[in-house]
């Protein structure tokens, strides 16, 4: 595994610190507090979205797709 070193400062540090459970590292932190951030499967979303919803933002997308390979043309 490879290592980075971060330059923060104190204020930031000390938010950090203060946000750290008794034996987590600063990278496991990281990775706790940034997880909600982090790019989700399209299955985790699976029943989450109305039928009619769906069908109506898969519509759009079709339609902005379309409208970006005209362009690109």
């Amino acid at each position: 595994m490879s290592h980075k070193t971060l330059t923060i400062s104190d204020e930031a540090y000390e938010s950090l610190a203060e946000l750290k459970k008794e034996g987590e590292s600063f990278t496991e932190l990281i990775k706790r507090i940034t997880q909600p951030f982090r790019k989700k499967k399209l299955s985790e979303f699976a029943g989450l979205i109305k039928d009619e919803e769906f069908a109506k933002a898969a519509l759009e997308v079709r339609h902005h797709s379309s409208r970006l390979k005209r362009m690109k043309q």
